[in-house]
């Protein structure tokens, strides 16, 4: 069994809620458009690593979300942060400036059971 940095921190903060999210399955219901879109992006980020076409996985991965009811910020929309998120991964394949070296080695905890 593999244990993550953010697992392990999730436990010492509160084993009960580690045991609710990481051994039953429960996940809470995010309604911040802001942390939903988050995890669109870093989706859409991985799949340009991947040589994926990451502007079809961002708007895949927050498509999933628009019939949801989501809480925005003052001044943003869905279709705005959308743009946003297309103009951040254009500036990232822009001049090769993201340089990704393979890790050196595996920072993972492992235990066996």
């Amino acid at each position: 069994m593999t244990f993550g940095y953010t697992q392990i921190a999730n436990y010492l903060r509160c084993p009960r809620s580690y045991r609710y999210r990481y051994l039953d399955g429960w996940r809470e219901k995010e309604t911040r458009a802001g942390m939903v879109f988050g995890r669109s992006f870093e989706k859409a980020l991985a799949a340009l690593f991947y040589q994926q076409d990451c502007g079809a996985t961002l708007f895949k991965e927050w498509g999933v979300f628009r019939d949801a009811s989501l809480e925005y910020k003052n001044g943003e929309s869905r279709d705005h942060m959308a743009r946003q998120g297309v103009r951040l991964l254009e500036r990232f394949v822009q001049d090769n400036r993201v340089d990704v070296h393979p890790p050196t080695s595996d920072f993972a905890l492992t235990t066996s059971r």
